[in-house]
């Protein structure tokens, strides 16, 4: 059975500032950085066989700082592991009392199929994440395997591998620079 451990990136300004990422590439503040330090000591004793890793530079940073007390460790860097695309929100408030009305109404709403204007719907990162689900566990059975990414894509990553259904990834809160084992 391939066994995962999940590892959010460090903090950035945008998290620190409340503010909508998702796949801009914003790196890790100082912060973050030790964050992700502090995460190599956790892991150090830690065996697993491969990385995979979004792109965007503060999970790649992360992902460089938490692997660094390893022997070497092959790194996939992979654009499907990109958090969720919050289109036009990117840069802006997440507050929803900030929001407008009608698109808060439709969050509350429609949860899983809500996209942001040219972004995307819970169910288009669940559509991702079973790519690569099942792509990892083709490859890596047996094997442990850290996936560094981000928040939204995590939680519903997660709740793949407990075989939970979408509606309950927010069972699964990821905290900057956390890792959690689902062995």
């Amino acid at each position: 059975m391939t066994k995962f451990i999940l590892l959010r990136h460090g903090q950035t300004d945008w998290n620190l500032n409340g503010l909508y990422q998702g796949q801009s590439d914003i790196p890790l503040n100082e912060t973050g950085i030790r964050q992700a330090e502090a995460v190599a000591d956790e892991l150090k004793d830690v065996p697993f066989d491969i990385v995979y890793c979004s792109d965007l530079i503060r999970a790649v940073l992360t992902a460089e700082k938490a692997i660094s007390k390893h022997a070497e460790v092959p790194v996939v860097l992979d654009k499907r592991l990109r958090e969720r695309h919050f289109g036009s929100f990117e840069g802006a408030v997440y507050a929803r009392d900030a929001m407008d009305p009608a698109i808060a109404a439709e969050m509350q709403q429609n949860p899983l199929t809500f996209r942001f204007p040219g972004g995307e719907s819970l169910q288009d990162v669940e559509a991702r994440a079973r790519e690569v689900y099942a792509e990892i566990l083709e490859k890596h059975p047996e094997q442990t395997v850290l996936i560094v990414s981000h928040g939204a894509f995590l939680s519903v990553f997660a709740s793949l591998v407990a075989g939970e259904p979408l509606e309950n990834r927010k069972r699964f809160i990821f905290n900057n620079a956390e890792p959690l084992f689902l062995l």
